[in-house]
């Protein structure tokens, strides 16, 4: 049996570095309400956890560390951290399952947002045209650094090392308000720096997945995506060659695929020695000078993302020539919108065609749900 776990607000708990990290109430609403969505991305027998009730009520009331510990072969939470891994060795899972100390450390050191820094710097050298790239970030470890950067490049994105979701991003456009430097330093004292790169004109956002087992990394497919206000607003439901199609109006599809053979060189060089389990590495594509060009690694997310998701649930559920969106849709006080989403599902051949779909149970309390939508599927 496998036990599955969405802990989605693993990036925070990766910054707190506390085992009995305590996040937002609604962070763990979310975690509670769209949970259950994880069984579509499995094919085995699983029993699925929320991270944020500590395995509460239903959990102890079908578990029994004596008789089940036994049954479980997996353990996959959304990501690794000190305070998932508390949270099983409380209830008895077997430490044979669960990530070290030491490998813990050396997962949030990979986390760290220098290693987008490392990354462009491979990408630089291996790159036959280093020119056609942007240049790495930089990272700052101290104030005056911030006032600096500023007056070097007028329009900067500061991140905090570890955050998620657009969150810990901070803007500056041609001044350094009081107001900034107090945010900058307050990150630079909490987690020792902050990266600092230039804005770009970003036109399209998507990722690369990949698997890193055995020291080796694999290349898994695509995820098209969009933001919304810096944060998540919905991934494209469509197969990967329907994704490099969309990719190749802005960029040459063979420099993609050149940059997927890089990227996955990178992971394998530096991340999958170290680490086993599922990675995204964000891109875009920008504007400049009339021209498109291609981010290769914007950052590497060393968990489950929204976007693997996504690609997991179009591969496994719907039919190859279908077309839809993945999104999350908060409900507030309004659940009857949330239930008012659900609609028949139509098949093509067993799988998802058209339609509309909630993947986590709704009731009077449920808050987030999980979303896919084909209205737009070809007839």
């Amino acid at each position: 049996m496998e036990i599955l776990i969405f802990n989605p607000e693993h990036d925070y708990a990766l910054a707190d570095n506390q085992p009995q990290y305590v996040t937002l109430r609604s962070a763990a609403q979310f975690a509670y309400d769209c949970a259950p969505f994880m069984r579509y991305l499995t094919d085995n027998e699983a029993f699925v956890l929320d991270a944020y009730r500590p395995f509460g009520k239903e959990f102890q009331k079908n578990f029994d560390p004596m008789e089940d510990a036994e049954r479980i072969t997996k353990v996959t939470p959304w990501g690794w951290d000190s305070a998932v891994v508390y949270q099983l060795r409380r209830i008895g899972i077997a430490e044979k399952l669960l990530p070290t100390d030491a490998q813990l450390s050396k997962l949030r050191d990979l986390a760290h947002r220098k290693t987008a820094i490392t990354a462009m710097e491979f990408l630089r050298e291996k790159h036959p045209h280093p020119e056609r790239l942007p240049l790495p970030p930089s990272y700052l470890t101290e104030f005056q650094q911030v006032e600096d950067f500023v007056k070097q490049i007028p329009d900067v994105l500061f991140k905090s090392p570890y955050s998620g979701n657009g969150r810990g991003h901070l803007y500056a456009h041609g001044t350094c308000t009081p107001t900034l430097l107090r945010q900058c330093a307050g990150v630079i004292r909490r987690q020792g720096g902050l990266i600092a790169e230039r804005m770009y004109a970003v036109v399209q956002d998507f990722a690369m997945e990949f698997r890193c087992h055995d020291g080796q990394a694999d290349f898994l497919g695509y995820s098209l995506f969009r933001t919304e206000h810096y944060g998540y607003g919905g991934n494209q439901l469509m197969p990967d060659d329907a994704i490099l199609s969309v990719l190749s109006q802005y960029i040459d599809t063979q420099e993609i695929l050149q940059i997927q053979v890089l990227v996955r060189d990178f992971l394998h060089q530096h991340i999958a020695p170290h680490y086993d389990g599922v990675a995204g590495v964000d891109m875009f594509v920008y504007q400049e000078d009339g021209a498109y060009q291609l981010h290769p690694f914007v950052e590497v997310n060393l968990r489950m993302t929204m976007g693997l998701a996504a690609h997991e649930i179009f591969r496994r559920h719907c039919h190859p020539e279908a077309r839809g969106t993945f999104r999350i849709v908060r409900g507030d006080v309004e659940t009857q919108c949330i239930a008012s989403l659900q609609t028949e599902m139509q098949l093509r051949d067993g799988l998802w065609w058209s339609g509309t779909a909630v993947l986590n149970p709704v009731t009077e309390k449920t808050g987030y749900a999980v979303v896919v939508n084909f209205t737009d599927a070809p007839k």
